[in-house]
């Protein structure tokens, strides 16, 4: 067994212990969370810093790996949006037969990247299967979201069968999967109805990119503004969408399940409203922030004044290597605490991990430290006095 200490143990539940001591057997167990003055510190590991349990990515897109860095910054969620498809497309006919090997090593070295950064599991999103043979070999715990989208209504049975044949394969090797809609402009009436009705997801949950730009309301509210660029850039007829008068996310409330669980992510411009009439909706809904990723497309953020209202309902992503510098739930945090210094780093442990695993029915093992889990122990080191996030802070993945 192992001793480990630190200046402080974050556990994900309950208040932070001073001086705390985790005893994990050799399986990674949680045995016992004390306090040093307990023990004899000849037998224990002491480091500096503050020890947590291991992250939840709760939103990824592990197979745009590759695209790391091909897609242009702050240039808004519409010219990204065109630029991820248009480099998809023009790299699968430019690469042809070594179109996969790129993808595959690209996702082998996200993978290791997110390992070493003290991820232990991930809310992945996937629109192919290239992810799999990984997932069933990964010492990370993964859920795989199908995502499910198309812009005419006529043909919502094919865009569902489409996804269909993608989480089979996913079942197929047994892997934890559902099919998700993708975002409110690209998912029909119908299709809501089609994604939400199914009843063999395993387990039935789901994810959606909620208000992730400025733009995406302004499309609800007008039927204006960068969002007519995708569909005039991708040939697609402004008559197959109707606006609202309501921003994009009360626009499609009403398609929402009442009891299973749902993760809006990134949230970027809803406000307290919003996060009010959602929770009425449906009290299984959790919130994800995705914050570089909302940086590198638009360069902004949410206002989390409102989020701390949840605190047992948000979550932290890193969305994918083409919207993100790196795949690190620690660099995530470090952002939300620059933006907004009143939330504390116990707060945000608990949203990097308790909350993930308890939206994703991991929170038997996973999400704290706990006797009888085995959650993955990290440390952060290069805290300040007040236990904060600094520029220099980096995580150590203890077990």
């Amino acid at each position: 067994m192992r001793k480990i200490s630190a200046d402080w143990i974050v556990p994900g539940s309950g208040a932070p212990v001073p001086g705390g001591v985790v005893i994990v057997d050799d399986d990674g167990k949680i045995i016992l969370l004390g306090n040093r003055e307990h023990f004899d510190n000849g037998g224990l590991e002491i480091h500096t810093g503050i020890i947590c349990p291991g992250f939840i990515n709760a939103h990824c897109h592990l197979e745009l790996s590759y695209m790391h860095s091909k897609i242009a910054e702050h240039a808004g969620m519409a010219k990204f949006i065109i630029e991820l498809i248009d480099y998809r497309n023009g790299f699968r006919l430019a690469g042809e037969s070594h179109y996969p090997e790129i993808i595959y090593d690209a996702i082998r070295r996200s993978e290791k990247e997110m390992q070493e950064n003290g991820i232990v599991a991930v809310g992945d999103i996937s629109n192919d299967t290239y992810t799999f043979e990984f997932k069933v070999n990964s010492s990370l715990k993964y859920h795989t979201f199908v995502e499910c989208f198309g812009f005419y209504p006529e043909n919502a049975g094919k865009y569902f069968i489409q996804s269909l044949k993608i989480f089979q394969e996913a079942r197929n090797k047994n892997l934890s999967a559902s099919i998700t809609p993708h975002a409110p402009y690209s998912v029909p009436p119908e299709l809501f109805r089609m994604i939400f009705s199914f009843t063999e997801n395993h387990p039935p949950i789901f994810s959606f990119h909620s208000q992730e730009s400025k733009a995406e309301n302004d499309f609800f509210e007008t039927g204006s503004g960068d969002f007519t660029k995708v569909f005039g850039h991708f040939r697609l007829p402004l008559s197959i969408f109707q606006p609202t008068g309501r921003n994009s996310l009360q626009s499609v409330l009403q398609f929402f399940p009442e009891k299973k669980k749902l993760m809006l992510v990134h949230n970027t411009w809803s406000d307290s409203t919003d996060f009010k009439l959602a929770a009425g909706v449906n009290p299984e809904i959790f919130f994800c922030t995705c914050p570089n990723a909302n940086l590198y497309i638009h360069n902004s953020l949410p206002d989390y004044s409102h989020w701390k209202n949840y605190p047992d309902r948000i979550c932290i992503g890193t969305d994918s290597l083409a919207s993100n510098h790196q795949l690190s739930v620690l660099e995530e945090m470090k952002t939300i605490q620059r933006h907004d210094a009143s939330l504390s780093t116990h707060q945000l442990v608990q949203w990097s991990t308790l909350n993930g695993a308890q939206f994703f029915g991991w929170d038997q093992e996973l999400g704290s430290i706990i006797p009888g889990k085995k959650p993955g122990l990290n440390l952060i080191t290069d805290m300040d006095e007040e236990m904060k996030f600094t520029s220099a802070s980096k995580v150590v993945k203890l077990i």
